[in-house]
């Protein structure tokens, strides 16, 4: 390739010799376009917290020990596990957002790809426990009355509006549907964030997120105020539970700031001396008594929330890190592929097993209950997988068949890569000097892409003019 030379994102090469060509950077070295499995992991911890709790943490009150009793007070915080979720949630959605806010198609992408992560596994969820009752709690009555006893309207499950109805009547309904009050939380978060992001000006919205921070606890007083026996509606309402939703948009938007990211990674030895002090405030707050009291309302939920959303920021701003590292295990990044299947379905397995099997509740009387116990988990990872294997990961990737439009985004991006003939061809005349080696890249647009085997997704935006 005589008298020619091949441009590789932010590197010429020309004959046996390589010219950097640099350019200041304008995103933190962390690839947002991708999947971070960090995150998969900081999910999979999540729900091996919510298991623990349901599995192991209500069986133990039942049947207090010495010893028992340590090891609660010791688990203590994993009950807060869902606060974990929602920061991820935050963080997630809210940065997706971000990076297509000025995206044509912007709403109706987002709608299409997070429904078709969200509704059919739930309401394959709903369908099921509809015919268990139908068909297992009718018939048979009272020996399942702690998975179907507590009345909701059927049709508040179908609207996503089942917590509304929970903070009405001061109930969480049945067992088994009672873990969906999350979603409805979540799905009531999707419908007023991407206007928020839309509309609001950028640099203004950081201030909006403080504002939601700071708004929660102000609402849940609020609603103590209002009546201290109704304590429901301020767990399972929307705006009781902003910061954690707040806080993950706050650190989404932080991250992709080139500024704060710097900031971030050389100030961790703080962010570790935080992270500790954090934690033992966690400690503390969760033996005054949780979660109702009006020290937990007015400070428990924020003071946890900061202290998930410091574990992600440490997560994420170093991958060579011991936590990082962590994060990326196998079995944590597994654990949090199926993390909707097995959030679903544990509660009721574990209810179904114990009745079909030992023919009472959740608590552990025995050795019998514990092998019932490790059953009941073994058959829930079971079911998240193929759930996640044969219907909900099918279904995902027909989503990510809608692409933001304007963005070049890494589906696309694999297609035309894969079409591409050659690398770009640049005459060395034009790169005599450092103004031509820049001007080079204006003159010359990318032939058609850039082999596959050579070339990423940033180096072809960088080509093409994007970053």
């Amino acid at each position: 390739m005589s008298g020619a030379t091949q441009v590789l994102g932010r590197t010429e090469v020309h004959g046996p010799e390589t010219v950097s060509v640099d350019r200041p950077e304008t995103r933190p070295p962390l690839d947002f376009s991708s999947r971070i499995p960090e995150l998969d992991g900081l999910r999979g911890a999540a729900i091996g917290m919510v298991v623990f709790v349901h599995y192991v943490w209500f069986a133990f009150l039942a049947r207090p020990t010495p010893l028992l009793g340590t090891l609660f007070a010791s688990t203590r915080p994993l009950w807060s596990a869902v606060d974990l979720f929602f920061i991820l949630s935050g963080f997630l959605i809210g940065g997706n957002l971000l990076d297509a806010r000025d995206s044509r198609n912007y709403f109706s992408t987002f709608y299409i790809r997070r429904f078709c992560r969200v509704l059919p596994v739930y309401f394959l969820f709903i369908g099921l426990a509809a015919t268990a009752y139908r068909f297992l709690y009718r018939p048979i009555g009272s020996p399942v009355d702690v998975l179907f006893s507590g009345r909701l309207p059927w049709y508040a499950y179908l609207s996503f509006a089942q917590n509304l109805w929970m903070a009405k009547l001061n109930n969480v309904g049945p067992q088994i549907l009672a873990i969906t009050w999350a979603f409805a939380v979540e799905v009531q978060f999707y419908l007023i964030v991407p206007a928020i992001i839309r509309f609001v000006r950028r640099s203004a919205l950081p201030y909006v997120f403080m504002a939601g921070i700071i708004a929660a606890p102000i609402f849940r007083l609020y609603l103590v105020h209002l009546s201290r026996s109704n304590l429901w509606a301020t767990y399972v309402l929307l705006p009781s539970r902003m910061d954690p939703l707040f806080l993950g948009l706050l650190c989404a938007y932080w991250l992709r700031e080139p500024r704060i990211w710097n900031r971030l990674v050389q100030s961790r030895d703080t962010l570790w001396i935080l992270l500790a002090a954090l934690f033992a405030g966690t400690v503390i707050l969760n033996t005054k008594g949780t979660p109702f009291t009006l020290l937990w309302l007015a400070v428990g939920y924020g003071w946890t929330s900061a202290y998930y959303a410091t574990v992600l920021i440490l997560s994420l701003t170093k991958s060579q890190s011991f936590l990082s590292q962590v994060m990326r295990s196998r079995w944590l990044t597994g654990l949090g592929t199926i993390s909707y299947g097995v959030y679903l379905f544990h509660a009721g397995v574990y209810g179904l097993c114990k009745w079909l099997l030992v023919r009472h509740g959740f608590q552990v009387a025995g050795w019998a209950d514990f092998a019932v116990t490790i059953f009941a988990l073994a058959l829930t990872m079971t079911i998240g997988k193929v759930s996640w294997q044969y219907f909900e990961r099918p279904i995902v990737r027909w989503s990510h068949t809608w692409h933001y439009a304007g963005r070049l985004d890494s589906d696309k991006t694999a297609r035309d890569v894969r079409a591409a003939p050659a690398l770009l061809e640049i005459p060395h005349s034009l790169i005599a000097s450092e103004t031509g080696k820049m001007r080079a890249l204006a003159l010359f647009p990318v032939r058609a892409s850039l082999a596959k085997s050579e070339v990423t997704h940033p180096k072809v935006e960088y080509l093409s003019g994007r970053l």
